[in-house]
């Protein structure tokens, strides 16, 4: 009689686990809305975290909790020196050209229709030759860590230097 009863609670506490789950899903399938952009119509602003030729547009998401899609622009020249995220980052670039290096590897030409997987903590730089556009998704919230050539993490007023750009608030401030 007692094993009946501990397998009796078993069932009835993984069938409430199995509904509250499903529960959940359902809420958040419908709080989720469909979403159309246009490239023209983004409103672009700067960030304090990254040079002041690079802005982005929030296309949907949170930057600062979960994951987000953001569509990201580098002016002609722009380079955001050597960096890592804390989350898996994906670009899709829509234009331009330029190119990525990655640690370990050999620097990788971008352009319109190149797609970028950049796994949480890996090493990467990009820089633009002519004005880049892209799409990025994270899959939490997006940080920038950037480090030197040794890779110990540094300031981004001092990665950014190096290129002789400020950091975004600056742009945002004249």
């Amino acid at each position: 009689m007692r094993n009946r009863m501990v397998l009796l609670t078993a069932i009835v506490l993984i069938a409430g686990l199995a509904l509250a789950q499903q529960s959940m899903q359902q809420t958040q399938q419908s709080t989720q809305q469909p979403v159309v952009t246009n490239q023209q119509a983004a409103n672009f602003v700067s960030s304090p975290a990254m040079p002041d030729c690079y802005s982005f547009a929030l296309e949907r998401g949170d930057p600062k909790g979960s994951g987000s899609v953001t569509l990201i622009k580098l002016n002609s020249g722009c380079t955001v020196p050597r960096h890592w995220h804390s989350a898996n980052e994906e670009l899709t670039f829509t234009s331009g050209t330029g190119q990525i290096e990655m640690d370990g590897g050999q620097p990788q030409a971008i352009s319109v229709g190149t797609y970028v997987y950049n796994p949480a903590r890996h090493v990467h730089q990009l820089t633009c030759k002519d004005t880049c556009t892209a799409y990025r998704t994270v899959d939490g919230p997006i940080d920038i860590h950037y480090v030197d050539t040794t890779g110990n993490e540094i300031a981004p007023a001092t990665a950014i230097a190096v290129f002789g750009e400020r950091p975004g608030l600056a742009a945002a401030q004249k």
